[in-house]
């Protein structure tokens, strides 16, 4: 085998991973593990909500969390201040 045919071999090779990781990977840097790919379908899938209920859920539950995060610091900042 020459030197020409290797390198058409290896170019063919390179070509056919490429193209293998962009349709397994859908051309991302590091693809999906299996469990993340899992994780993710399983929690778009969780009660038959879309993807955008699913954001406002998580939004609302965000604002709740701070809204009483504010709460207790507000009340920390009066304990020590004597209110």
């Amino acid at each position: 085998m020459d030197y020409e045919e290797m390198e058409k071999m290896s170019l063919e090779e390179s070509k056919r991973q490429t193209k293998e990781r962009k349709e397994i990977g859908l051309n991302m840097i590091r693809p999906f593990t299996y469990d993340e790919k899992k994780l993710l379908w399983d929690g778009l899938r969780e009660d038959n909500k879309t993807l955008h209920e699913l954001a406002m859920e998580g939004f609302n539950e965000e604002q709740t969390l701070r809204r009483i995060e504010e709460k207790q610091e507000l009340s920390l900042i009066e304990e020590r201040n004597g209110f």
